[in-house]
């Protein structure tokens, strides 16, 4: 690995960690840094991506798991595991040890199924379930949860400590929180989030973006359009959905004008970042060739560019097709660097280069 490539992999590692902070402290993880933008929330997307991240912060791992043990009733199993299907961002032995030691509670038996989803580990492939950043293994103190251990993962025993708050109905953020409240942990929910932040959407479109099959939201849709306050017209072959925005206003607009939420499809955003430190950790293994590393850049652009395309946010990774080696490299970064900038504070406080 460069020095250009070791930089940015660590600053891209710290700020999405910072990121992911951010998240979960607006959903009500003890701490000071919540997001005060007005960037919707993704729970399912962000359980996905914090269990690959968390193994380089025990703290954020610990909390994140801490509020499930709390408040993951307000969690869409069904809507994981698809997002999970279409976006694998997760670490599926942390994801499987999370769910084992969830549906220790009753209340919370549902997360069984995700469990029962993935293997059990052989003793001979257990490795500590924290990293350092510079990729090495962190020991642990004490015995090792055995709930952990199930999967592979060494860590010292984790407990709940029952101090995470429940996601607050003001934060722009927490939109699909104050959704599933009113509505239920259901499509519902994050269709109605989708129409208040959107001018309209058809069923496919909606179902894109939400992680749901088509035909449950054009169901769901014709459903809510029979209480008179779904609007549709037909356009060409496609029909089209909307709200009176006016109307709802009181959901989304709470204290000020510019708190108006929204809508971002985060699983792509975060699979292309997950992708991109997956590329500066490939290219830098031993004995690599230059002509490995373009084939890998190529493949990469080739993976990644329809995929960041579904996140709605402007990129210029198709213009890079013609370019390889370290030019490519440096062309990736600007873009990851710009799409930071898209993001406003929510990813990029941190950011103080261009």
């Amino acid at each position: 690995m460069t020095h250009l490539q070791k930089s940015f992999r660590d600053k891209l590692l710290d700020q999405l960690i910072g990121f992911l902070w951010r998240q979960w402290t607006s959903l009500g993880v003890p701490g000071n840094r919540a997001s005060q933008g007005n960037l919707v929330i993704d729970p399912e997307a962000l359980i996905l991506i914090t269990t690959t991240f968390s193994r380089y912060d025990a703290r954020l791992c610990d909390l994140s798991l801490d509020w499930l043990h709390d408040h993951g009733r307000w969690i869409n199993l069904q809507r994981l595991k698809s997002l999970w299907g279409q976006w694998p961002n997760a670490d599926e032995r942390v994801l499987s040890a999370f769910a084992e030691v969830l549906s220790e509670q009753s209340a919370l038996r549902k997360w069984n199924s995700l469990r029962e989803k993935w293997p059990l580990f052989k003793d001979d492939n257990e490795e500590p379930l924290f990293i350092s950043k510079n990729e090495t293994t962190v020991p642990i103190l004490g015995n090792p949860d055995p709930r952990f251990r199930r999967f592979g993962l060494l860590r010292s025993d984790w407990k709940p400590r029952g101090d995470c708050a429940a996601p607050s109905p003001n934060r722009p953020a927490n939109l699909i929180f104050m959704l599933r409240a009113l509505f239920g942990v259901n499509a519902r929910a994050e269709i109605m989030a989708w129409l208040l932040t959107h001018e309209w959407g058809t069923p496919s479109a909606i179902a894109g973006a939400t992680g749901y099959f088509s035909k449950t939201v054009q169901q769901t849709l014709n459903e809510m359009e029979a209480s008179g306050q779904l609007r549709s017209a037909i356009d060409g072959r496609k029909k089209r959905f909307w709200l009176q925005r006016n109307d709802w206003v009181f959901l989304i607009q709470r204290k000020k004008p510019t708190s108006y939420p929204q809508w971002i499809n985060w699983s792509p955003i975060f699979y292309f970042i997950k992708r991109t430190l997956d590329l500066l950790e490939t290219s830098a293994e031993p004995g690599a060739s230059e002509r490995l590393r373009a084939i890998q850049q190529r493949g990469f652009l080739d993976e990644v560019i329809p995929r960041l395309n579904m996140s709605t946010l402007r990129h210029e990774l198709s213009a890079h097709r013609d370019l390889k080696g370290e030019s490519l490299t440096e062309a990736i970064l600007k873009d990851v660097k710009m799409l930071e900038r898209q993001l406003e504070t929510d990813f990029s406080e941190s950011t103080s280069e261009g």
